[in-house]
């Protein structure tokens, strides 16, 4: 299926590894030219690397995309190697984790920083170029727990400023439609990154389980029996971001292999 973004340029945030990384290679892929913003240089060039193996045009950018220079550091790098992004990924670290009772006023104040003002910042960054060009694609790589918010993981910051995004990223939409700009969410399930492998084996050695046994226990309980992988995802945002989704806009698609139990 031709998805109408070949010779677009896409500008993923936390592209370096997991769902991020995905994107980047389903992105190029697909035709774009990709360029990936995270803050460690050496999981950049090892994700550069493996692009270009993959026969992807690709650049790298050193970056902290939940700052306003982060982002404006990562929009010009875009300009200056493939042109102005046509296709934004926000996909950055959620803040820090706790339960309510144990996070403090700074944790909630970091959640809102990542959640909500640096996907403010960076729309800011890429609407003039996309509105000029009457085209656009926004999507936010958010969790399902703005659907029902998490009670097995202590992630009281994120649930409440997760959902924040949602909102702004709804309100987004309805401003952004009339310049051919389309704002969407993807809710993360259970995908099998590097860092939800770190965070499940833990839990798993806390039950006395091995990280095997407890996603055994984990996806027999799923419609769909099996762990999601970052290539699902990926395949997922190509979609929303392609020319033929550009009557779907200020939309949740949860990729959790039908795991939550709600029905909007």
């Amino acid at each position: 299926m031709d998805l109408g973004i070949a010779g677009k340029v896409a500008l993923v945030f936390g592209g370096s590894k997991g769902i991020g990384l995905g994107c980047a290679h389903r992105f190029a892929s697909e035709g774009c030219a990709v360029v990936i913003a995270a803050r460690t240089q050496s999981t950049i060039d090892a994700a550069v690397a493996e692009v270009i193996e993959a026969g992807g045009r690709v650049i790298g950018v050193s970056a902290d995309c939940t700052t306003k220079g982060g982002i404006a550091k990562a929009v010009e790098a875009s300009i200056k190697a493939f042109g102005a992004p046509d296709i934004l990924v926000f996909n950055v670290d959620s803040g820090p984790k706790g339960s309510f009772l144990e996070i403090d006023d700074d944790s909630f104040a970091t959640a809102n920083t990542n959640n909500v003002m640096a996907f403010r910042w960076a729309v800011q960054a890429v609407i003039p170029h996309m509105q000029a060009r009457h085209w656009g694609r926004i999507l936010t790589i958010g969790t399902n727990s703005v659907k029902a918010p998490h009670r097995k993981l202590a992630r009281a910051a994120q649930n409440t400023y997760r959902v924040g995004a949602l909102a702004l990223s709804k309100t987004l939409s309805a401003e952004l439609g009339p310049m051919g700009i389309t704002v969407n969410t993807l809710g993360t399930g259970a995908i099998e990154t590097p860092q939800f492998v770190e965070v499940f084996t833990k839990i798993a050695a806390d039950l006395g389980q091995s990280y095997d046994e407890h996603i055994a226990q984990r996806v027999g309980a799923f419609p769909v029996r099996r762990m999601g992988k970052p290539e699902d995802m990926a395949a997922a945002a190509a979609f929303l971001c392609s020319d033929l989704a550009g009557y779907i806009t200020g939309q949740v698609l949860v990729v959790d292999g039908g795991n939550l139990e709600v029905l909007q």
